[in-house]
């Protein structure tokens, strides 16, 4: 019930204008974002690297129908590409389709996305496209596989375990070559869409996952299992065992500022991590969707706010 509210909360027009005008708000907030600005992702990204990590940076933005929006978020996105490249970063991005009007006009998305692969490419790293929500699911495979039909081979997906088409989508997805992201799902989806329960979203997560390293066992794809789920890594590590699969098969991802202890452990353990680092002033839905995924996220939050924003 408490997901369920805080899912609704993202999409909310008021509680965004209130939490984005809230000092102590936007203060908290900077647990989960690197920042507002280019410049301070990249401090971020490079404090990473020093530490063993990967990064994935996200220039926060989602159902964007404004073409000139849009424009400026490919910018952004070129110009992070050229400064992970000229610094020599360990870091790629992940985009969301509906930032470049993807439900309003899939052939300029397509388009625009062209672009910041182009430039991905030239910095020589990858792009993966975020998973939203399932009316957009058809609609992103489509696109990954046009981006790839272009040319484009250096660009993947997102897709979310709890889905019940997920299966067929990663097997299409890997078929075309694509670097798949796994994740357990963000959004409210009806039963007929999605499993509800936990222990079914993990079933599902661990069967994706297989499907994923039989492909890595046949010859191709590097999976990406973002988890903050200790007890299904610890599933999916047992399945990367049993097809008798180094550890550096895979790469464990995770969101910034949420577990950072657990990556420096994962990392001492010789495991790759890449941490997914978003950044941008439209921070506010993807700040709920944290806090509507894990209770210690509310926990903390909540006392932030209780505290006027200083640590306790």
């Amino acid at each position: 019930m408490l997901r369920r509210a805080l899912l609704a909360a993202a999409d909310n027009d008021r509680l965004r204008h209130l939490a984005t005008t809230a000092p102590v708000a936007r203060g908290v907030a900077h647990r989960f974002v690197a920042g507002e600005t280019l410049d301070e992702a990249l401090e971020v990204v490079a404090t990473h690297g020093r530490a063993g990590k990967a990064v994935t940076l996200d220039h926060l933005g989602e159902a964007v129908d404004d073409p000139a929006a849009s424009r400026e978020a490919v910018d952004t996105y070129v110009t992070s590409l050229d400064a992970i490249g000229a610094q020599g970063l360990d870091a790629s991005v992940s985009v969301k389709a509906s930032q470049f009007g993807l439900a309003t006009d899939p052939d300029a998305a397509r388009s625009l996305i062209g672009e910041i692969a182009t430039a991905a490419k030239a910095a020589g790293t990858h792009v993966t496209i975020d998973m939203e929500d399932s009316s957009l699911t058809s609609a992103t495979v489509d696109l990954v596989l046009a981006l790839r039909a272009d040319g484009h081979d250096h660009v993947g997906c997102a897709v979310q375990a709890y889905l019940h088409r997920t299966p067929d989508d990663v097997r299409r997805l890997m078929e075309a070559g694509a670097s798949l992201r796994l994740c357990k799902g963000a959004y409210d989806e009806p039963p007929a869409v999605a499993h509800q329960r936990r222990e079914a979203i993990r079933d599902a997560y661990v069967e994706v996952a297989g499907i994923m390293l039989d492909a890595v066992r046949a010859g191709g794809g590097l999976p990406r299992f973002a988890t903050h789920d200790h007890m299904l890594l610890h599933r999916v590590r047992g399945e990367v065992a049993r097809r008798g699969l180094d550890t550096d098969a895979y790469e464990v991802q995770t969101l910034y500022g949420v577990r950072p202890d657990w990556e420096t452990e994962l990392v001492r353990r010789g495991l790759a991590v890449r941490v997914y680092v978003p950044f941008g002033t439209r921070w506010y839905p993807y700040l709920v969707r944290r806090l509507a995924e894990r209770p210690a996220n509310l926990q903390f939050f909540l006392r932030a706010l209780l505290t006027g924003g200083r640590p306790t």
